[in-house]
């Protein structure tokens, strides 16, 4: 775990088993958390029920007798959305409830089954089914509306993540599938980026993704970036790679450079992937976080290394953005849920301490290059 000056906060937010969920519902198909707020587990035993923990009050979880194949709260309010197989179909049925009111606000019936579903917005529910992605907005009496076809390399993946950027205008599908037969344990990862505006998709390998905005100096207009990050074995070696690109160049006006950088596995961690990626408006980080508990920051604006930990014996399954502390969430097989947050009183002095590379406390530990909030510090001694 962390040292006491890391530039990185981690604490223990609660534990899931203490709030009564059983170990056998803490994993990926039975919780879900769309963002701070609310964390909702399904269970199956002893009976069929949905538990929804406000964040805001985390010892009084709500259980009720639903029976579902997935459930997600809002963003933002007291919303359920809840998805059930039609027995003896391949169709789903939706229905999104408000709980305070006890009142359903819509739902409808799928024609094929829905393998992934997430919100993207307040008002918006991404559904991906076996061959093509929708939105359905909470809003009036629409239903869902076709976004997209996959495409071929997320064909018999797994689907983990579905981002939108702030305006709407690009959508990003992340899946996993099983490795090289010589490494099965290191999943191949799989994105797919589509323009809304263009109609067009572009297939790519990464295992996490999200947007980001950033104001390229000179030009008035921010800029939308995608930042994803990539592990795959090629001949027996190892590439690990973060990618920050500028999607949507503005004619005219300055453009964002695009960045790249390295992410840097130790030995023990080879077959390690990343899991989830959140990003930092507030303090312009990039955070990439992986299934056997490794975090590594960067820089948003110039990809360059700011920290690496483990933050979790436990493997992670899900995160979410801690949108008011810039930091994340992130839930581990045991049921902890660990808040990260910048520790404001230690960042400077740690990142402008380090003169390269240093192990005197954490095996981890890695070159610090560049100062988040725009001191620069490169010795040049790890060049």
């Amino acid at each position: 775990m962390a040292a006491a000056n890391a530039p990185i906060a981690m604490r223990e937010a609660l534990t899931l088993t203490s709030l009564g969920i059983a170990p056998q519902f803490i994993t990926f198909t039975h919780v879900t958390m769309e963002s701070d707020r609310y964390i909702c587990v399904r269970e199956t035993s002893p009976q069929n029920s949905v538990v929804i923990i406000d964040m805001a009050m985390p010892s009084q979880p709500l259980r009720r007798p639903i029976t579902a194949d997935s459930a997600l709260m809002n963003p933002n309010t007291r919303i359920l959305a809840l998805k059930a197989q039609i027995p003896g179909t391949t169709q789903d049925h939706l229905q999104i409830f408000n709980i305070e009111a006890k009142t359903k606000i819509k739902s409808h019936q799928m024609p094929e089954q829905v393998v992934f579903w997430k919100w993207i917005t307040p008002k918006l529910l991404g559904l991906v089914t076996q061959a093509s992605v929708y939105h359905w907005s909470i809003e009036g009496d629409s239903e869902p509306i076709k976004m997209f076809d996959r495409t071929a390399n997320l064909a018999n993946n797994q689907i983990i993540n579905y981002r939108c950027d702030p305006a709407e205008k690009w959508l990003v599908l992340i899946g996993i599938a099983p490795g090289a037969p010589e490494r099965p344990q290191l999943v191949k990862g799989n994105m797919q980026l589509f323009s809304v505006d263009q109609q067009r998709s572009q297939a790519l390998e990464a295992h996490a993704a999200s947007f980001a905005t950033f104001k390229v100096p000179g030009n008035e207009n921010p800029s939308t970036l995608i930042c994803f990050a990539s592990k795959a074995s090629n001949a027996g070696t190892l590439t690990s790679k973060l990618h920050i690109i500028e999607l949507g160049a503005q004619p005219g006006k300055p453009g964002f450079s695009k960045k790249q950088a390295d992410l840097f596995f130790p030995p023990d961690f080879q077959d390690d992937f990343p899991v989830a990626m959140q990003i930092s408006q507030k303090y312009g980080l990039v955070y990439v976080i992986t299934k056997l508990g490794l975090l590594f920051v960067y820089d948003l604006e110039t990809a360059a290394a700011v920290y690496r930990n483990r933050i979790s014996p436990d493997p992670i399954f899900l995160t979410a953005e801690s949108s008011t502390t810039g930091g994340f969430y992130a839930i581990n097989r045991r049921g902890q849920v660990l808040h990260a947050t910048v520790n404001d009183a230690t960042v400077v002095p740690f990142v402008s301490g380090q003169v390269c590379c240093f192990t005197f406390f954490d095996p981890l530990a890695m070159c610090m290059l560049v100062n988040p909030f725009k001191v620069l510090i490169h010795s040049g001694a790890c060049s």
